[in-house]
């Protein structure tokens, strides 16, 4: 750690925070938590981010021992591993997110939303359910963003759910439309999922049987049962 970087002091907490701390590098983590290993896949959860600082801070967590780097003859791309100090800084990252969730107002995460996180973590809180049909494709129209990404599919196939940005002439189940405020509230479970349906600020277009379960096969972030506090006691 370079002098300019460095708190210099022996206190454990200023010692992590010196790198842990760095812009992206928790949330680089949180990828590699929720089973995020390829390139790729890590760098569609931290959409915004450069890939090539991406690759200097996944060299730096390679380096300090966090994040082992993996290759395999069965594959040309290598993968990146939690070691077992990576994997212990799970309930450091996900305190943080816990107290974001209950403390912090909702508000400035609303102003400059990435449609493409929204659609990676959809992607990830979607389950398949028994009443769905093999495959089941999901168009979500976001209304109010530009014609790039508007548009994406989730394809329910093989109890697998996977993103598709471009339209291959899916044969459509069911279609979502919503502002990507709106989606993201219900998604984060800032909205009722029944309101925001009862008052269209959520739409669901396809037969009965797929559309009465969507909350279900959808799902939601693993913060939203998360209750948040009385707006006057919350921080911004």
């Amino acid at each position: 750690m370079s002098s300019d970087r460095s708190y210099g002091q022996f206190c454990p907490l200023a010692m992590a925070a010196e790198f842990l701390c760095n812009r992206w590098t928790l949330l680089i983590l949180r990828e590699l938590l929720l089973g995020s290993h390829s390139f790729n896949d890590i760098s569609k959860g931290v959409a915004r981010m450069s890939r090539t600082l991406l690759s200097e801070r996944l060299k730096e967590l390679t380096k300090r021992g966090i994040v082992s780097k993996q290759v395999s003859e069965k594959t040309p791309h290598a993968e990146y591993r939690l070691t077992q100090a990576g994997q212990a800084l799970s309930s450091v990252v996900f305190s943080m997110a816990d107290w974001s969730q209950e403390w912090l107002q909702i508000e400035p995460s609303l102003e400059n939303i990435s449609a493409d996180h929204l659609m990676w973590s959809l992607r990830r809180s979607a389950r398949h359910h028994s009443s769905l049909p093999n495959p089941f494709i999901v168009h979500i129209y976001l209304s109010d963003q530009t014609k790039e990404k508007q548009n994406a599919w989730l394809v329910f196939k093989n109890e697998q759910v996977d993103l598709c940005i471009v339209d291959h002439q899916f044969n459509v189940d069911v279609q979502i439309e919503a502002s990507t405020r709106n989606l993201t509230c219900v998604y984060m479970g800032w909205t009722d999922f029944k309101e925001a349906i009862k008052n269209k600020e959520v739409i669901f277009r396809g037969p009965s049987q797929y559309t009465k379960v969507a909350q279900q096969w959808l799902g939601r972030s693993r913060l939203a049962n998360i209750k948040k506090q009385p707006k006057e006691l919350q921080v911004s």
